[in-house]
């Protein structure tokens, strides 16, 4: 999975970084309640303390690793 940065204009989404897939895929759009105000609060380190511990006992760090062995595969083509 790969996440980037877009602007969205009402109409059509514009992405702001470079997607590395050749192929039609099915994305995931999310729009921010407040996107200014929420941008600015929550940076990847706060966002990793609230994800830390939950799910504990179901092998995420395993399922992890597998994930990102097939997103590496997929950046290779």
């Amino acid at each position: 999975m790969q996440a980037i940065r877009a602007m969205y204009d009402g109409k059509k989404i514009e992405p702001l970084e470079p997607i590395r897939t050749r192929k039609k895929s099915e994305i995931i759009v999310i729009f921010p309640d407040n996107e200014e105000k929420d941008i600015a609060r929550i940076t990847s380190e706060h966002a990793r303390t609230l994800l830390r511990g939950s799910a504990k006992g179901e092998h995420l760090t395993a399922k992890l690793l597998r994930s990102r062995k097939e997103d590496k595969t997929l950046e290779k083509r």
